[in-house]
Order: structure tokens, then C-alpha cells, then sequence
């Protein structure tokens, strides 16, 4: 089966970077939230929105990467969780054209690329799971 870049990362070390990137974006938005509007030019509330998505998912991410037992239904729901979430950038990238900064386009389009891939990454391990 087709592995991007051809990847020999096992899923449950994938959960777990998954899980840590996503408490660690939350942190970084919620200790810079005074501070990233100006840089990002985005309003404080898409902040704080963005903060609690990425609390919310990685407390979901790292539980499944706690879990013995992993279900597939639980790791497709964090794969979609991952494309809707890529999604969701993409969309809010191009709803507050040309309102954000050059850093706000760059960090939509690393949100955008980072979840996104991440997402068919573990798409393709669940897929290829026994």
C-alpha cells in the first residue's frame, strides 16, 4: 500500500506527535493571544476559538495514544477531525482575504499543510492496520 514519502513511523508514535502538536499550538495561541491579532491581523476571538480546537483535539489525540486498545472508529474520527480541521483553515483563509498579514496567510497555510498531511498519514496507517 501506498505510504507518503515513504514513512516508517509506527501510528502509535504518530498519535503521540499528533497529540503534542496540538497542545503545543494551543499553548502558543493561548500565551501570544494579547499579542497574535497585531501580528496575524485576526481578531482575538478566532484566537481563542483556534486555542480551544487544538486544546480539545489534542486532549482527544493523546487519550487515543494512552489507549492499549486503539478502535477504528476512534482513529478515523481523529483523521477526519484532522481534514475538517485543515478544512477549516483553508476556509478562514479565504473568508478573511486580504484582512490577516503576510504571517496570518502563513500561518493558515501551515495549518493548512501540517494538519492536512498529518491527517493522510495516519489515514494510510489506519488503512494498513491489521
Amino acid at each position: 500500500m501506498f505510504e507518503p514519502m515513504n514513512l516508517r513511523i509506527t501510528l502509535q508514535r504518530l498519535l503521540w506527535i499528533d497529540g503534542f502538536a496540538g497542545l503545543t499550538a494551543g499553548l502558543f495561541l493561548l500565551l501570544f493571544r494579547t499579542s497574535l491579532p497585531a501580528w496575524l491581523g485576526l481578531s482575538q476571538w478566532l484566537i481563542s476559538l483556534q486555542c480551544t480546537c487544538n486544546f480539545l483535539y489534542a486532549a482527544y489525540a493523546l487519550n487515543l495514544a494512552n489507549r492499549a486498545e486503539k478502535p477504528k472508529w476512534m482513529l478515523w474520527l481523529l483523521v477526519y477531525g484532522n481534514w475538517a480541521y485543515a478544512l477549516f483553515a483553508l476556509i478562514l483563509l479565504l473568508y478573511f482575504y486580504p484582512g490577516y498579514t503576510a504571517l496570518g496567510a502563513a500561518f493558515f497555510v501551515a495549518e493548512v499543510v501540517f494538519i492536512g498531511g498529518l491527517g493522510v498519514i495516519e489515514a494510510v496507517k489506519v488503512r494498513n492496520m491489521s
